[in-house]
């Protein structure tokens, strides 16, 4: 078998494992997502007394520039009560003083409503935010330990990438070319091995010439069939580790 193919077989095995890596690198950010997705579930309780807490505050808030717009209509239609010139006026002054008044006592009452609601969610809050500082904590241990063991292994899955840059430089264009062409059209799975005249991949059986040429190890040979590259090896020899290839690479 020439030394290309060998080296193409290795190659496979490389892109093999950068497949299952990204597959494994996937699953660290999925590991993620369910850490905090966790951590948003045993918290539910918190953050919905939390977010009618701030709702709440937010209506106080209006309700209290409500309370002092009335209190300022029922100082002015006040003031207007001292300078009315006749009956008229004098009612009119009467009614928008009622009205205001009415209104200023809606909004004390709306407010002291609000308040024992805020109060009482306040309460709430504070009883649960020792647990979910604890769980916070916890939580952001376990993203942070995620992220350590995933940089940890991006680092191994770059040594790969190198391994395969070196490995590329090594072979020839044209075989190269042909691997990259297949590889595309058949899921990275670019070559098969011939066992007892027939393709591993697709199970077909080969033309006898091409049986023979592959046998041999002559020249780039495809499936009919499939279209992946073929190789071949004698019955009870052990296929090389991609590390072997690469090494005898490095030595011719």
């Amino acid at each position: 078998m020439s030394q290309d193919l060998e080296l193409l077989i290795a190659l496979q095995e490389i892109d093999r494992q950068l497949a299952e890596c990204q597959t494994k690198t996937r699953q660290f950010a999925a590991e993620r997502q369910r850490i905090e997705s966790e951590f948003q579930q045993q918290i539910a309780a918190f953050t919905a007394a939390q977010t009618n807490l701030d709702a709440v505050r937010r209506r106080l808030r209006d309700l209290e520039s409500d309370l002092a717009h009335f209190q300022s209509l029922f100082a002015k239609y006040t003031a207007d009560l001292q300078r009315v010139r006749n009956q008229r006026e004098y009612e009119t002054a009467i009614r928008e003083i009622d009205m205001a008044k009415k209104s200023v006592a809606q909004c004390e009452s709306r407010i002291a409503e609000a308040r024992a609601e805020a109060a009482k969610l306040e309460a709430e809050v504070a009883l649960h935010a020792p647990e979910i500082e604890k769980r916070r904590a916890e939580t952001d241990a376990a993203l942070a330990e995620n992220a350590r063991a995933e940089a940890t292994y991006l680092a191994e899955v770059e040594q790969i990438r190198a391994r395969r840059r070196e490995m590329e430089a090594k072979i020839s264009k044209t075989w190269l070319t042909n691997y990259t062409r297949v590889a595309k059209l058949r899921g990275g799975h670019a070559l098969a091995q011939v066992i007892n005249g027939t393709c591993s991949a697709c199970r077909m059986r080969l033309r006898p010439q091409v049986y023979s040429l592959v046998r041999q190890g002559i020249g780039i040979h495809t499936c009919d069939s499939c279209g992946r590259i073929l190789f071949y090896r004698p019955e009870g020899s052990a296929t090389a580790s991609a590390e072997q290839v690469a090494a005898a690479g490095a030595d011719s």
